[in-house]
């Protein structure tokens, strides 16, 4: 069993376990399961485990015959703060002492509070001299992470590793996404997570907050396709059947598909010499039939599900159409950044040899010990003498420079003095801007994006917000220009509202017009 782990991935509606090859280049999968997660027992990525949990755990790894006395965990969490940082061309075992050294600059928090780890993005610099490691560095909160130590413990397994679930897919996708511009959507129950991998490096990461639960809920309440008992089985009607023809299947999607469409069309416009060559969608929600059609029409991109990637064999693996599933269970065990407890870091090791040891002569021992001492001491003494004469001419040089530079202070302080003239005077000018100041983008944004029936009637635009009246032929048209001003730049797409909806009728009943009132609160300016 040496050389196994078992990986685990802790949803909101689904516990995913794989036993897996750890750290290895075959990435061979032996067993996985999943259960159902009790209400309670995660939050944004931390646990609040219970004792029918743990139990209920044991007993599947147990069932599923999981004998490996390693675990590790990949979590999703917004509590996780990420960088992209630059640092020098440094030996890789020297790597993790520079990110140590300009954590605080990275991360202006309390880092005592956090474990930090990273992930080599690649190296940038087109000569060796100029060359630099291009890092992502992550800090997790010591709190979020303490749940998972309580549970390899309450599980009686050793504590492997603890990953991040977008370095996770990435270690699955880096070779497959080895050429080109490539978008992985992996979609959960609460949220989905979009990274663009660009010529096998992570290039852009980003959380939408939908997933899929309440889709999951919607088809469980409807009894359109029988009594369903579970999450499982649900999944399963909805990987066999189109369950997006159902309006309020296809309902419940739709702010799942439009907080993708969102981060796309971030990532084109801030890209604007960037296509994307492939869009690939995996997690639990992949599975779901005629999602990936109803993405297509969102993002206008085709979309595919993916079922495969270069170096790994998982299609062998696993028996159903997708394993997206379980992408970050085994895709953790390839190369985790290694989130862990300090104190357990460093454990274990051979155990001595004491049959041999005793039969050495103590007293030789101690001699020896004590001459090694006295040269140690003299040696430490001169060393010491050294570094004292030289930190003493170097006093007295540094004693002249400042005597030197004395006359650089009143130029100093006015600089100071000066510098803080200029914030004041800018934070007076940056105090008078506000979005009016763009108000013909925003109305040529409005003719651009809205469908060609919709009439403004009223635009009222304070310095807060605008609130706009408008009339369209039916209620479908009203949702498409609700949404498309939710991926206005100068508006806070939380914030858009519908005020007020008024449907007019002929005499048999059929919509003549829908007038309908939009508010929304603009963004601040950056």
């Amino acid at each position: 069993m040496a050389g196994r782990v078992i990986s685990i991935e802790i949803g909101y509606a689904l516990t995913r376990v794989c036993e897996v090859d750890y750290r290895s280049k075959t990435h061979k999968v032996y067993k996985s399961f999943a259960i159902p997660t009790a209400e309670g027992i995660v939050s944004d990525g931390a646990l609040m485990i219970t004792p029918e949990y743990t139990e209920a755990l044991k007993k599947a790894l147990a069932e599923n015959k999981m004998k490996s006395r390693q675990v590790m965990f990949t979590i999703t969490s917004a509590k996780i703060a990420s960088r992209e940082v630059v640092i020098p061309f440094v030996k890789e075992n020297r790597i993790g002492d520079v990110v140590n050294a300009n954590a605080s600059d990275y991360f202006p928090v309390d880092l005592s509070q956090y474990q930090l780890a990273y992930s080599i993005l690649g190296v940038i610099g087109e000569t060796k001299s100029a060359q630099q490691y291009k890092l992502l560095v992550m800090a997790a909160p010591t709190a979020l992470l303490s749940g998972y130590y309580d549970l390899a413990k309450a599980l009686k397994l050793e504590l492997a590793a603890i990953d991040y679930a977008g370095n996770s897919v990435y270690q699955v996708v880096k070779e497959e996404c080895a050429q080109g511009t490539n978008m992985i959507v992996k979609i959960e129950e609460r949220s989905t997570l979009l990274m663009v991998v660009q010529n096998g490096a992570l290039a852009f990461t980003r959380n939408v907050a939908y997933g899929v639960d309440e889709t999951i809920d919607t088809v469980m309440e409807s009894r359109q396709w029988g009594d369903i008992e579970g999450v499982l089985q649900a999944l399963q009607v909805m990987a066999d059947n189109n369950c997006l023809t159902a309006p309020t299947v296809m309902e419940a999607l739709l702010p799942l598909a439009g907080g993708i469409a969102r981060v796309v069309d971030y990532y084109l416009s801030h890209n604007a010499n960037m296509t994307i060559d492939r869009v690939m969608i995996t997690g639990l929600g992949a599975n779901i039939r005629g999602i990936g059609e109803l993405l297509e029409k969102e993002i206008n991109h085709p979309v595919e599900v993916l079922r495969q990637a270069a170096g790994w064999t998982l299609e062998k693996n696993f028996k159903q159409e997708s394993y997206g599933e379980y992408i970050t269970c085994v895709g953790a065990a390839a190369e985790p950044l290694g989130f862990k407890k300090e104190s357990e870091k460093g454990k274990g090791g051979a155990a001595g040899e004491g049959g041999k040891s005793s039969a050495v002569n103590g007293t030789f021992i101690a001699f020896f010990i004590l001459a090694v001492g006295l040269a140690v001491a003299v040696v430490l003494i001169v060393v010491s003498l050294v570094r004292y004469l030289g930190i003493r001419k170097d006093n007295m040089e540094l004693k002249a420079q400042s005597a030197e530079l004395e006359e650089i202070i009143p130029i100093y302080n006015e600089y100071v003095e000066t510098l803080a003239d200029y914030n004041v005077a800018t934070s007076m000018y940056t105090a008078t801007e506000n979005r009016n100041e763009e108000l013909v983008e925003f109305l040529e944004e409005l003719e651009d994006k809205m469908p060609g029936d919709v009439h403004v009637v009223s635009f009222t635009s304070t310095i807060q917000g605008v609130t706009i009246s408008m009339n369209v032929s039916t209620k479908t048209e009203a949702a498409v220009a609700i949404e498309q001003l939710r991926t206005f730049e100068s508006l806070l797409p939380e914030s858009v509202t519908v005020t007020s909806v008024t449907e007019d009728t002929d005499d048999e009943g059929a919509t003549l017009s829908v007038s309908f009132s939009v508010t929304a609160l603009y963004q601040d300016i950056q």
